[in-house]
Formats: structure tokens, C-alpha cells, sequence
């Protein structure tokens, strides 16, 4: 493994990190030269250097290896993230070094999990880099890497794949720069549209900037302490809600549809499965909060039982009401969607709804041919048949996924956490949604959690984010080496 080849590609995230630290210096800058101007500047100055140094020092290789491009992939998110504490650290207040880690990391991968107790009393250019890391994570540091990555044949399209899980073959044909170039075309449509329909709503134009960063990258950090309860506004919930859908749809979907000028997006089976599992799940928290007295008014119920749907299922975790206290059929419902999380190809994070469709689609053939033994059935997505092979990742996949986080579940309850706190802790960093249920609700923190369950915390959004498979695989390479 060339350790240099790898430092100049890891370095090019660390410059990308560099440039959101400098340009929140500027933002604080606008508003006054508040007190993060000088922590983010010397962040920035400090991430730039370790970032270039390798530029300079290091040629420009154009064969990189499998275990090469995996350490690459794996080592740009975690440094991401230990550089990202730079501004907290030297800021101050509530970020002890540990809730440092806590903050950067899961702003980072997009979980929007939050130590803060006070974020009102976060300067302005501390906010926008707050904002900014989901930002970087939104698509991946990986994914603007590779736009400037030398053709690497095999790896590069093993190293997309990882980052970028390819979805609905039928509908969009994967070609690794043209997807790219796609996705980041999406992505950016998608912030300047939020921006302008959060202010049309009625924010101000800081908190339009901070929150299409977030729900573009579905992060959820708000500059609010009550997240979006804060504006109690049905308005930009719904504009809110239309964005996280939107964001959690396969991005080369939404470019193929507009391109093509059809609905292509929605003729996708996936699709049309991850809405419907919004709008059945949206009418079991609505029912299950009228019946249950929480909520006396049909639609207030519904606003709130389809704004937590949407929010969790996209792993947004933006917030308007406590859900600690709702009813349990409510909790699972909320539980399960955790866990299937939006598509493939979008900001997403979860086991996926591309997943969770096969599986369903596996099971209901198994349960004909229980019925029907003699009956060849096969399961079909799109009209077309599902390689075996495919299936068995898929339940793999899912295995991986419950056991990392009955894992994680038990190192929480063993530093004292709660049962509800460590099972949806652990199911909500591994989906890299933010809020879990009890103490660490929606309208919580986790600044009250054990040192050491923070530290793990990050550790499973790390792992969460890059959907499993690249550090599972660069451990067992290192494994089998030594």
C-alpha cells in the first residue's frame, strides 16, 4: 500500500474542508468579526496546510489499488471529521474535546446529532460552519474527489460504487463520471431551490442558507434550539418536507426525469415503494396520536405525525414536537422507518429503501412457493428479474446492519444508558438520523451522555455513512495481511 498516494487524495478532502472553514470566516467576518472569526481562520489556515503538503510533496500516481482507493475512501471521512473539531476546540464553550468529536462527526456524516444545549449562543460564522460540514458530507468528500481523480479504471468504479450505491439500472444507466457530474448538478439545483422557497416562507436569509445546507445533505442542524418547532410555521415544514423527499429520491432519477421531460422518477419501483411507505406510515402516527389523546385535531395530528415520518424515513432529524411521550405504536412506526431509511443514489443513509424492497419482494416469493411448491416464481423489479447474488447481499447486508447495531446497543447500555436510549441511539447513528427516543429525544441533546458512548457514537456514524461495506472490507484486507 503507497502511503503517499494516499495522503495526496486524502489530502484533497482536507483542502476541501479547508475552504467551508475559511468561508465561515467570512461569514463571521459579515457579521461583525464575531467570535469564531479567529478559531476558523486558523482552523483553515492549519486543515490547508495538511492538506497540501501532500500535493506538493507527493507525483501524481495514476494506479491506485483496491486496498489503496479503500483507505482512501475510509481515511478522507475520518480525518474529515477529526479536523472538522478544529473550530469547535478552539472556540470554547460547551465542545470538551469529546463533544468536539461528537459535533464534527455528525455533522459530517449527516446524522445532525447535537451536544448543544445553547445553539442561539453559537456566533454566526460557528453556525455556518456547523451548516457547512453537513454540506461537505452531504454527497460525500469522495464524491467532489473523485471529479478531479486520474482515471483509475476498476478502483474508481469499485470506490463509486461504495460511495454512491447504484439504483434502478432500468431507469438510469450507471456510467461513473456522467453519474457524478449528475449527482452534484442535483445537489446544488436542489440547495438554491430550498433557499429561495425557505425565505418565500418566511426565513431569514442566514437560516434559509444554514437550513437547505441541511436538508439538502438531509443533516438536520437547525440554528434554532427547538429545530424547526422554533418558527412554528406549517408553511416551512411543508417546504421542509418537500425538500427531504426530494433529497432522499435517487438524484440521477430526478436529472433523468427533467431531462427526459416524463416521470420517469416516479415509474421507478423503488419510488413508488418509499412513497408509499411515507404516506402508510405518515397515517399510522396520524391515527395513532388521535387515538391515543395526544392529539385532539385531526390535522394537527397529521401535521406532526407526517412531518416526524418524513424527517426520520429521509434521516433529516429535524424536529416540532417532543416524541418521547407519544404512543408506542407511534414509536415503532418511527422505529421501523429508521431503519429503512430514503434511496440509494441520494443523501440518504439506512439500510435503504432499495433494500427494504427487495427484501419484501424476496419474502413474498418465498411465501408462494411455500404455498405453491411446484410454482417457479421469481422476484422482478421494473419487469425484470433479480439476480440471486443481489438478494443474497441484500440480506446480508441487513444482517450486517442489526448486528452493528445490537452492538452498539450493548456498549451503551453497559456505560448506563437506558434501554430505549441505547437500542434508538444505535439505530439512529448507524442510519445517521440524529435524535433517538427517551432522554436523547427531538427535542433533546446527547450532552448528558457517557464520554465513552460518544466516542462510539461517532465511530457507528462513521461506519453508517459509508454504508458498511468499504471499512468492513478494509479491516478484513488489514485482517488477512497480518
Amino acid at each position: 500500500m503507497n502511503a503517499g498516494v494516499i495522503s495526496r487524495y486524502v489530502g484533497i478532502a482536507l483542502i476541501c474542508n479547508a475552504f467551508f472553514m475559511l468561508l465561515s470566516a467570512v461569514v463571521s467576518a459579515l457579521y461583525g468579526f464575531d467570535s469564531s472569526f479567529s478559531p476558523l481562520l486558523v482552523s483553515g489556515f492549519i486543515t490547508f496546510l495538511f492538506g497540501v503538503f501532500p500535493l506538493i510533496f507527493v507525483r501524481r500516481q495514476r494506479d491506485i489499488n483496491t486496498r489503496e482507493g479503500l483507505a482512501i475512501l475510509v481515511l478522507a471521512w475520518f480525518l474529515s471529521c477529526i479536523f472538522g473539531m478544529l473550530p469547535y476546540v478552539l472556540w470554547g464553550g460547551e465542545f470538551t474535546l469529546i463533544n468536539a468529536w461528537f459535533e464534527s462527526t455528525s455533522g459530517i456524516t449527516t446524522t445532525g446529532a447535537t451536544i448543544l444545549n445553547e445553539i442561539e449562543s453559537l456566533p454566526h460564522g460557528l453556525l455556518f460552519w456547523r451548516s457547512s460540514t453537513h454540506y461537505i458530507g452531504g454527497l460525500g468528500v469522495v464524491v467532489f474527489m473523485m471529479m478531479i481523480l486520474p482515471s483509475v479504471g476498476m478502483v474508481r468504479f469499485r470506490m463509486s460504487k461504495m460511495e454512491i450505491t447504484e439504483l434502478s439500472k432500468s431507469n438510469f444507466r450507471y456510467r461513473s463520471n456522467k453519474l457524478i457530474r449528475v449527482l452534484i448538478t442535483v445537489y446544488l439545483a436542489i440547495t438554491v431551490l430550498s433557499f429561495l422557497a425557505l425565505i418565500l416562507a418566511g426565513m431569514s436569509p442566514f437560516d434559509a442558507i444554514n437550513h437547505s445546507f441541511s436538508v439538502t445533505a438531509t443533516g438536520g442542524f437547525s440554528t434554532r434550539n427547538l429545530s424547526i418547532g422554533a418558527y412554528d410555521s406549517p408553511l416551512i415544514e411543508f417546504v421542509l418536507m418537500l425538500f427531504m423527499v426530494i433529497s432522499t429520491i435517487h438524484l440521477g432519477l430526478i436529472y433523468a426525469s427533467f431531462a427526459s421531460r416524463s416521470a420517469k422518477v416516479f415509474r421507478d419501483p423503488v419510488t413508488r415503494f418509499y412513497l408509499a411507505t411515507i404516506l402508510i406510515s405518515a397515517l399510522l402516527v396520524t391515527l395513532s396520536l388521535l387515538f391515543d389523546g395526544v392529539e385532539q385535531n385531526f390535522l394537527q395530528a397529521l401535521r406532526k405525525g407526517a412531518f416526524s415520518v418524513v424527517t426520520t424515513i429521509s434521516t433529516t432529524g429535524f424536529a416540532i414536537s417532543d416524541t418521547s411521550g407519544w404512543p408506542i405504536l407511534a414509536i415503532l412506526v418511527l422505529f421501523y422507518v429508521s431503519i429503512q431509511c430514503g434511496c440509494s443514489g441520494s443523501t440518504s443513509s439506512g439500510v435503504r429503501s432499495d433494500r427494504m424492497f427487495l427484501i419484501f419482494k424476496g419474502a413474498w416469493v418465498q411465501l408462494i412457493k411455500m404455498a405453491h411448491p411446484n410454482a417457479v416464481v421469481q422476484v422482478k423489479s421494473g419487469g425484470q428479474v433479480v439476480d440471486r447474488e443481489l438478494i443474497s447481499s441484500v440480506y446480508t447486508y441487513l444482517f450486517i446492519y442489526l448486528f452493528l447495531a445490537f452492538v452498539g446497543s450493548a456498549i451503551y447500555a453497559m456505560t448506563g444508558m437506558g434501554l430505549m436510549e441505547s437500542v434508538s441511539s444505535s439505530i439512529s447513528m448507524m442510519s445517521n438520523i440524529g435524535p433517538a427516543f427517551g432522554e436523547y429525544g427531538s427535542m433533546s441533546s446527547f450532552a448528558n451522555a457517557p464520554k465513552i458512548a460518544k466516542f462510539v457514537m461517532g465511530i457507528q456514524m462513521i461506519v453508517g455513512r459509508l454504508g458498511l461495506y468499504p471499512v468492513l472490507v478494509l479491516f478484513t484486507m488489514f485482517r488477512k495481511r497480518f
